[in-house]
């Protein structure tokens, strides 16, 4: 099957796995990306015309601001080009569909009569301009089908287009170590996010004063809350049980998963905010690591019967989750044996590949184009 995938997202080398193992199972890929973009870090990306693995990168010139989809335009005659010479069986647009790139791939499809599907992370309802809702509904009117990174997108699609072909998928997948996670010798507790309030940590903080055993906490990330979650730690009396080890990358983390016996996402939901994934959790499962989560966003869905699953806010029962786990040492083995069986059935780039092939099957097969 040829494709063509419109995404910021694959500018970055490290994000290309789901592509290259499309291109493994003989699909030829071309990944139309932003010629000039930033990174989640900060730091600026150029893309070349080469082949990555089998993907065909195709540089698409964009102006505007990088760091804000709303603000960029892609330039349509490059998108034309490429459709026409590539002749793609599908074309995935993995850009929001109220953005300047959506509607643009969206009308170039229309136009070569090629079936598209759009992948979308929307998973709230939030107040955009009259023009962009007016070029949401087109582009969800225009595509074939719609990958919807939880169930909560999914739900927001179906209100605009109920019947819609629709999946729930992740957009990209983790690669599991070899070997899983040997764990500390006694009951360290990761935690990996952004310092906001909506992350939660002030809640993991507060539940862990009541655990009735010795711990600790290692905090990746950083945010403007740090200051005010350090002083909490002080008045709470656990301040050296915690190491704060700031912003590491994805590929730094290996040593937080080696070593943590568990990792909670204590997140809690706000008006234009929920968890969409829990990278995080998803990471950590790969890795053969406990996880515990409030059911927040799309968190519950994300570790299933894998992990344990508390109400948000609720402290008292996420002290007494972290007691079983620190307690029982066997429930703590076979929750990380579980979310590594989940992860690597579901979240590994091989089967988001395999899953992906087979709904851009269905589309093509269904389209009436």
């Amino acid at each position: 099957m040829r494709a063509v995938v419109v995404s910021r997202v694959y500018a970055s080398p490290a994000s290309r796995g789901k592509l290259r193992a499309l291109a493994g199972l003989g699909c030829t890929v071309a990944a139309a990306v932003p010629a000039q973009t930033v990174a989640a870090g900060g730091e600026a990306i150029e893309t070349r015309w080469e082949d990555d693995g089998g993907v065909r990168l195709v540089p698409v010139a964009v102006r505007g601001d990088a760091a804000a989809p709303a603000g960029m335009r892609w330039a349509a005659r490059t998108i034309r080009g490429l459709i026409k010479d590539f002749r793609p069986d599908v074309i995935q647009i993995e850009e929001e569909p109220w953005t300047h790139a959506a509607a643009v791939a969206a009308a170039e499809a229309r136009r070569f009569r090629v079936p598209a599907v759009l992948f979308t992370w929307d998973s709230v309802a939030r107040p955009l301009p009259l023009s962009l809702r007016l070029r949401r509904r087109s582009v969800l009117r225009t595509v074939r089908g719609v990958i919807a990174g939880n169930r909560l997108a999914e739900a927001l699609v179906a209100r605009v287009v109920p019947d819609l072909r629709r999946t729930v998928l992740a957009q990209t997948g983790v690669v599991p170590p070899i070997a899983p996670a040997t764990g500390s010798g006694g009951f360290s507790i990761g935690f990996v996010g952004r310092l906001v309030p909506e992350k939660g940590l002030d809640l993991l903080f507060r539940a862990c004063v009541r655990l009735n055993a010795p711990w600790d906490i290692a905090v990746i990330g950083t945010g403007p809350a740090q200051v005010e979650l350090e002083a909490l730690a002080e008045r709470l009396g656990i301040a050296a049980r915690v190491t704060w080890h700031g912003g590491l990358p994805r590929a730094d983390r290996e040593r937080l998963w080696q070593h943590a016996d568990c990792i909670v996402m204590p997140s809690r939901a706000s008006r234009y905010w929920v968890e969409t994934l829990g990278v995080p959790a998803v990471e950590a499962m790969a890795h053969g690591v406990a996880v515990v989560v409030t059911h927040s966003g799309a968190l519950a869905d994300t570790v299933g019967d894998a992990g344990i699953v508390v109400p948000e806010e609720d402290v008292a029962a996420l002290t007494a989750a972290l007691q079983r786990l620190l307690d029982d040492r066997g429930e703590r083995a076979a929750l990380a044996a579980a979310g590594r069986r989940r992860a690597m059935q579901v979240f590994t780039d091989e089967a988001l590949a395999q899953r992906t092939l087979e709904f851009w099957q269905a589309v093509a097969a269904g389209a009436a184009v």
